[in-house]
């Protein structure tokens, strides 16, 4: 997989910085251009910053689960930072590890030099206005007061991911509910951040696998001259992580000469970020969106499992009143008819509503506890039932 030369360009207020990829493999083309070459590009508000030269960083990172699907090594036509070629080897790996039916071992070809980091303490996360978002910058926050850390100094919110490039009133109320709710004393950098990485990956990268770590990271490489740390949020704690697109041992391989990556923070479960949020930052919780659904465009649906999860996790915190979003509101008729995952790896979902069944009985919410209960029941012997299908057994 050929990644050519970079190009950056300003227009209409925009910096955009984008590539040719070219897939080697006869045969294979790209889902979205019907052939074997696609231009991949990332832009943000030219005002938030203008790099002085293209880098293959941000791309290399795009391509590689793509590269690994299709056995082809990856060839840089731009310098990559020395730090990010040797940690991307590592991850190929991991994910060789994680994945082994899906993904081969490939080499990367191309010059490699160092780049020195900026002595700003400038941090960035990004911001989708979900849990795992509010709490990087509630638990930063909480940081410094304790200990004097670095406080989150830059959001990023994306479009092209969770919500797709065609979604542009979706995108549009995204972004002033959530840039909305920061407090001027806050005093965030911002921007937002469209890229079609996405499109590229459709065919032969799966999303959960190998798929929206290397976006995110690929994004902060972006950026990484002017912004010499970055936050992946973190989706469980240390004892219930399974091999995933990201994690604590795949994240870090995101850092670079210029910028370290954090996967933040497996130290805490999602009730405890809750809790944190609430505790220290509780004006974000006014645009709080959870919904990767997002039926008829809708901000929070209020009935798929992660809003229906996030709602009861708020109450059991006492902060659900404090967050207006949700279209649907939390009763015990939509949690009896919730439906989980019955794949093993999704066994952390369930963990969760079990915790939860448990903490709705504890604060009093019976009729919640004995629907949700019945809920979690019902899928169970769903659950069996379809392994059993699957498995012929």
């Amino acid at each position: 997989m050929i990644i050519h030369q970079a190009q950056i360009e300003t227009k209409d207020g925009r910096c955009r910085i984008s590539a040719e990829i070219e897939i080697e493999t006869p045969g294979k083309v790209f889902r979205k251009t019907k052939s074997a070459r696609q231009t991949l590009w990332f832009d943000w508000p030219e005002a938030y910053f203008v790099p002085q030269t293209p880098k293959a960083d941000p791309f290399a990172l795009v391509c590689m689960p793509v590269a690994m699907r299709l056995g082809e090594p990856l060839r840089l036509r731009d310098e990559i930072s020395q730090s990010l070629l040797i940690n991307m080897m590592e991850a190929i790996e991991i994910y060789c590890d994680y994945f082994p039916k899906r993904h081969t071992s490939i080499a990367i070809e191309g010059q490699a030099e160092f780049r020195t980091r900026s002595d700003e303490e400038r941090v960035g996360a990004f911001y989708s206005g979900g849990v795992d978002s509010l709490y990087n910058i509630a638990e930063m926050r909480r940081l410094n007061q304790v200990h004097g850390c670095s406080q989150v100094t830059d959001l990023w919110l994306i479009q092209g991911m969770d919500i797709a490039l065609d979604q542009e009133e979706l995108w549009q109320e995204t972004k002033e509910r959530i840039f909305k709710q920061l407090a001027p004393e806050d005093q965030f950098r911002y921007a937002d951040v469209r890229t079609n990485a996405r499109d590229l990956h459709d065919r032969y990268a799966n999303w959960t696998k190998t798929g929206f770590s290397v976006i995110l990271g690929a994004i902060a490489k972006c950026v990484a001259e002017e912004v010499p740390t970055a936050l992946i949020g973190s989706y469980a704690k240390y004892k219930d992580i399974i091999p995933h697109a990201s994690s604590p041992l795949v994240d870090p391989m995101w850092s670079c000469d210029q910028q370290l990556v954090r996967h933040f923070s497996c130290r805490v479960d999602r009730q405890e970020k809750i809790n944190t949020i609430g505790a220290v930052t509780p004006h974000l919780l006014q645009g709080l969106r959870v919904c990767y659904e997002n039926p008829g465009e809708a901000y929070n649906c209020g009935r798929c499992e992660k809003c229906m999860r996030t709602q009861a996790q708020l109450l059991v915190a006492g902060h659900l009143d404090k967050v207006p979003t949700f279209d649907a509101p939390l009763d015990a008729e939509a949690l009896s008819k919730l439906s989980l995952p019955w794949k093993r790896g999704n066994q952390y979902t369930w963990d969760f509503w079990r915790d939860i069944a448990v903490a709705l009985r504890q604060n009093g919410q019976s009729e919640l506890a004995t629907a949700l209960n019945g809920a979690i029941r019902r899928n169970a012997r769903k659950r069996v039932l379809k392994r059993a299908l699957r498995f012929g057994g």
